[in-house]
């Protein structure tokens, strides 16, 4: 099996705000798709975005099952709702590998999507997969876990942290 690289912190295309996807999907999306929970998998993520594999759209895939066999596809996602019980704790993240944040999420959020055939969908979400979601959700912000001081998303060190181009994207386009 081939091996999917991923973008990497510091890279800037990580900083890149997502935008939205088209409907009917058209092949490049759907292939997309498929590149993206394989690149999960391999690299034993429980979500992973678009941005993370090279591509700017607003999309990402999540399993928080232990075997790996229930992908959920997110695709322009929006969160409607939230509760008002946060809970701060350590995460990390595929494209920054060996480093983490300390970050507050709420418990439970509900979230409006599109699925793969293009269906509106609106679910609600608790622990893990509520936090997932949200770190995902900050990827297509061009936000990363790292970015966070105390658990609060913090623009200054955001802005403070150096960003780095990497030939990567020139891989991915081909």
């Amino acid at each position: 099996m081939v091996s999917i690289e991923l973008v990497r912190y510091p890279d800037v295309f990580l900083r890149k705000v997502s935008k939205d996807v088209a409907f009917p999907l058209d092949d490049k999306i759907n292939r997309l798709i498929t590149w993206m929970t394989r690149a999960m998998y391999q690299h034993n993520g429980i979500g992973l975005a678009a941005i993370q594999v090279g591509y700017d759209v607003r999309m990402f895939v999540m399993d928080c099952t232990r075997y790996q066999g229930k992908p959920q596809v997110f695709i322009n996602p929006k969160i409607v709702k939230n509760s008002e019980e946060t809970i701060t704790d350590s995460e990390g993240c595929l494209s920054a590998p060996g480093k983490q944040g300390e970050v507050k999420r709420y418990i439970r959020i509900t979230l409006n999507y599109k699925d793969e055939k293009g269906d509106e969908q609106q679910k609600t979400f608790y622990n893990l997969e509520a936090r997932c979601i949200q770190h995902e959700m900050d990827h297509l912000e061009g936000k990363l876990c790292i970015d966070y001081e105390k658990g609060e998303y913090s623009r200054d060190k955001h802005n403070a942290q150096t960003m780095v181009e990497s030939d990567f994207r020139a891989k991915s386009d081909s």
